[in-house]
């Protein structure tokens, strides 16, 4: 989950910003709180109220309101709300956002940016990440939060100063008697378990491409990629690495992926004669010595890429990379 547009509350363009923080971007001017409206102590639907206690320095904590969420075919989310602040004093803080799965298990927790809101007003704000498919159509409700300014969204635990906000992926707000999930922990290799690997010369999509299923074998959610590499002789350096295949999955959740293969050099299909697949949270980045020795790959003689319909100067060419398909399964508990 990415952040983009960012922008100081006043429209002063902030430099240097983040790509998950920064200062949210200011609607409009702001507005005095009724003191009949922020006396009342009913919920919305969509908030769910915090003890005073965790409240940074004591204060009253904020309240969101009138939501909006639209999510583009880009995979840009735009994220419109309201922050009252019901004190006296004024609040320096930063909003966070929490995917969540039909688990209630965070999927993600990054932040929109840095806010102020004056005591005894509210403001509109509007900002905009990035999620990317994979993960958005796992999401089944997002929170809205807000942490001190020296605290980090991803804390573990949270520390959330504000009234958690709960809606669906629709912008539609949702009951929010449940406790904030922690964060998803760091991904480990072992975290992972591989099986029906089958290197394919031929099919859906053209050229190489590489079918398995990945496990996630924990009792957390877990992310990754996996990376194939390709050696000239057992012991030797790898003569290519490609990332190949994608996942984000819940506890004791698979996934089956038939993902192209695209080798930087052709010819290394035929220099080739080891091939060995490494599972990581971070593809081929330090996934070789983190993901043991690797699941051995066949090289079938099919998958070659030096026949007589290649050009003859396709052995550095790159094969076209086409999308991938996944099936995502879920173990019955």
């Amino acid at each position: 989950m990415m952040r983009s547009d960012q922008r100081h509350v006043w429209g002063v363009l902030l430099a240097g910003a983040a790509a998950l923080s920064g200062a949210g971007c200011k609607k409009e001017q702001p507005a005095t709180v009724d003191a009949g409206v922020a006396a009342v102590a009913v919920v919305d639907a969509g908030t769910r109220g915090v003890d005073a206690g965790t409240v940074a320095n004591g204060g009253k904590p904020l309240r969101f309101s009138n939501v909006g969420l639209q999510r583009a075919e880009d995979g840009r989310v735009t994220v419109t709300y309201t922050l009252t602040n019901p004190g006296t004093a004024q609040a320096r803080e930063k909003v966070c956002l929490m995917l969540l799965d039909a688990h209630e298990l965070a999927i993600e927790v990054g932040g929109l940016g840095s806010i102020t809101v004056k005591g005894g007003l509210e403001d509109t704000f509007e900002d905009r990440v990035y999620v990317d498919d994979l993960k958005w159509n796992q999401v089944r409700s997002l929170r809205l939060f807000t942490t001190a300014a020296n605290d980090y969204c991803s804390d573990t635990p949270i520390k959330p100063a504000s009234e958690p906000f709960r809606m669906l992926p629709t912008g539609a707000p949702a009951p929010a008697d449940l406790p904030l999930p922690d964060p998803p922990p760091a991904s480990l290799a072992e975290d992972f378990e591989v099986s029906g690997l089958q290197l394919r010369q031929a099919g859906t999509p053209e050229g190489p491409s590489l079918t398995f299923t990945v496990k996630n074998v924990s009792d957390h959610r877990a992310s990754g990629a996996g990376c194939l590499r390709a050696y000239a002789q057992e012991g030797s350096r790898a003569l290519e690495e490609v990332e190949v295949g994608e996942f984000d999955l819940a506890p004791k959740a698979s996934s089956t992926q038939t993902a192209p293969v695209a080798f930087h050099r052709a010819r290394h299909w035929e220099e080739a004669t080891v091939l060995r697949f490494f599972m990581g949270p971070y593809g081929c980045v330090m996934s070789e010595g983190a993901g043991g020795p690797g699941h051995p790959v066949t090289l079938p003689e099919k998958a070659v890429a030096g026949d007589a319909a290649s050009p003859p100067d396709a052995s550095d060419a790159q094969p076209p990379a086409a999308p991938g398909s996944e099936e995502v399964h879920h173990d019955a508990e």
